[in-house]
């Protein structure tokens, strides 16, 4: 239910918040660039004007609910004393409409320089209490790409939210389109994308290859080779031999394909304001 008024924008002790504008893609595309950011989204961002196309088109979604449900999602940026509009994009979060189900979706994502201090709870746990104090939203979920992101589940767990079901993969993806692009982007990443650690890097891209195939976006055993190929042409694995590299791409693709399903975590207003009044 739309709110019959907007309070003013989370507040959190580290970031500021502000809505997302035209003229920030240049800096959202700065942030998709990162092939670890968006190895657990929906993106596909492989050339510099993909990044800006996909930092476009994620800008019109999440404006898009503004005037019709009262949410949307915020850029983030860190406090520093200095006027918020002159700091750098580091990251976004807020909440968005999704095409399965009626309940607003939390998301967040920040770069990589900004992992690990606890940045990202203190994002979602602002964006949460917003929504609950200005919002007639009576339950909040967040989907996570169950083990290809860790991170994330820990993160919704600290925020107490509860894993309540695992929805197929199929529920999930907005369009067969947008999978067929993402799954072009896995390939690349596979091939060619940063990553931290490329010995993971056999796991985590077969692995949404097999989430996206198992929703009807390619063919298997199609799918499977190009993971081969891409995985067999990467020059930081001449460590392994390319039987090896196989075998832990086909694996990997397996998992995703005979799993098929996203965790769905759950929060209601009620278990979040009688978590605040215990303390």
């Amino acid at each position: 239910m739309p709110p019959a008024t907007i309070s003013p924008v989370p507040q959190a002790p580290r970031l500021s918040f502000a809505r997302l504008g035209e003229a920030d893609a240049p800096a959202l595309a700065a942030v998709l660039s990162d092939p670890e950011v968006t190895r657990s989204i929906m993106a596909k961002a492989t050339t510099p004007q993909q990044c800006l196309d996909c930092a476009r088109a994620r800008i019109a979604w999440h404006n898009s609910s503004w005037d019709t449900l009262g949410y949307g999602v915020w850029a983030l940026r860190r406090k520093t004393g200095r006027d918020a509009a002159d700091e750098p994009i580091i990251g976004w979060c807020g909440l968005t409409a999704t095409a399965h189900g009626p309940v607003p979706e939390l998301l967040y994502g920040l770069t990589r320089a900004h992992w690990g201090g606890g940045l990202a709870t203190e994002a979602a746990g602002a964006t949460i209490a917003w929504t609950f104090a200005n919002t007639g939203c009576e339950r909040i979920d967040a989907v996570v790409f169950g083990p290809l992101n860790p991170g994330s589940a820990a993160v919704v767990g600290k925020l107490g939210m509860r894993l309540v079901h695992r929805m197929p993969f199929a529920t999930f993806l907005p369009d067969l389109a947008l999978g067929r692009d993402v799954l072009d982007y896995e390939l690349w990443r596979l091939r060619d994308g940063d990553c931290i650690d490329v010995p993971a890097l056999l796991f985590q891209a077969p692995y949404k290859a097999g989430l996206l195939v198992s929703a009807g976006v390619a063919e298997a055993d199609a799918t499977l080779s190009g993971l081969v190929s891409a995985a067999t042409g990467r020059a930081e694995l001449g460590g392994l031999a390319s039987a090896e590299v196989a075998a832990r791409v086909a694996e990997s693709f397996g998992r995703g394909l005979s799993g098929g399903e996203v965790d769905v975590y759950h929060l209601s207003r009620s278990d979040w304001e009688a978590a605040r009044a215990s303390g």
